[in-house]
């Protein structure tokens, strides 16, 4: 089957690459790289493009952002592509550059591959008929007409998740549950540190919490665990915030050169490692099952959500930290502290 898929974050890419592994299908499949302008993730999604060489995946690099008119140009580049492929494979259902590309696909299987806890939320508004948007974001006029589409196109019979995420009910849809194998056959297992390390988190940058109740949070967790270590900052964190949270903490600030899951597949890796609600909650077990690494998930106060959140990002917030605390209870490794 023809197949082209659609990713714009090193996680996205990681999951095609999962996707591709698990259907032997990367011969097959074509990957557009619709990359962001911020250079943490350019740089990430470029170390990506080096394993998709290595599996023989074909890749093409486009830059939307950088303007309008090249936001343009990437959907001139790729509709007959998109009208060409008999299987889309999308990272980011909640894209505007994704959804503007939609209207042009006749696919016969559409699969969205993992993009973390926004898998939830995808679901959530699929199953109730909601235009899809991110839970921290509204809709303009512009995006809205996009979303509502999205909604119905996502809605087809033969729509595919390929998650690592807790859902379970899309009407019509297949879910297909993955335990990163390609990740652990391509890497580790790792060599483990004592100590704990911290998984950092871009509540701040998606204005879910205020930078100062965020440094105060991470310090009193550096304190309460013990954590003398390393903070592996998420690539939407800004370097004054990273240096002001090194000074509070004495954690030492790395920058993974991939996503976090190879990064901590290839080691080596705290024998503790502690964060607030996000999906490495889900991923990290999966990823360090067996090598003696523990992930212990940290509640988010209500008293540090930002006041203007709204009550569908509280909610979705704490819909997550109660599907965590379930994962906690299986027999793998995390735990709810």
């Amino acid at each position: 089957m023809n197949t082209l898929a659609l990713v714009e974050s090193p996680a996205q890419f990681l999951h095609v690459l999962e996707w591709c592994h698990a259907e032997q299908a990367a011969t097959r499949t074509r990957l557009a790289v619709l990359a962001p302008p911020d250079p943490t993730t350019v740089a990430q999604l470029e170390a990506m493009s080096d394993f998709a060489a290595e599996e023989d995946i074909e890749l093409s690099w486009h830059s939307p952002r950088r303007s309008a008119r090249a936001a343009l140009r990437t959907v001139a580049e790729l509709r007959a592509e998109v009208a060409g492929a008999s299987r889309l494979v999308v990272g980011d259902p909640f894209s505007g550059m994704i959804q503007s590309l939609l209207p042009f696909s006749r696919a016969d299987e559409v699969v969205v591959v993992d993009d973390g806890t926004a898998t939830l939320e995808f679901a959530t508004q699929l199953v109730h008929g909601e235009p899809l948007r991110r839970w921290h974001g509204g809709l303009g006029v512009v995006r809205a007409p996009l979303a509502r589409y999205a909604r119905t196109y996502f809605s087809r019979p033969r729509l595919r998740l390929f998650t690592v995420m807790s859902v379970t009910s899309v009407p019509g849809s297949r879910v297909q549950q993955h335990g990163y194998d390609w990740t652990r056959r391509r890497f580790g297992p790792p060599r483990v540190l004592r100590g704990t390390d911290v998984i950092g988190s871009s509540l701040v940058e998606t204005g879910v919490v205020e930078v100062e109740g965020y440094l105060d949070a991470v310090a009193r967790l550096a304190e309460r665990t013990g954590a003398a270590g390393r903070y592996f900052a998420h690539r939407r964190e800004q370097p004054e915030k990273l240096r002001e949270l090194s000074r509070r903490t004495g954690l030492r600030i790395v920058r993974p050169r991939v996503p976090l899951e190879i990064e901590l597949r290839r080691g080596p890796v705290a024998e503790q490692l502690a964060s607030f609600p996000s999906s490495v909650g889900f991923t990290l077990p999966l990823v360090l099952a067996g090598v003696g690494a523990r992930v212990s998930v940290q509640p988010l106060p209500d008293s540090l959500i930002r006041a203007q959140v709204g009550e569908r990002a509280r909610s979705f917030l704490h819909r997550i930290g109660h599907d965590m605390q379930r994962a906690a209870a299986q027999p793998a490794a995390v735990s709810w502290s």
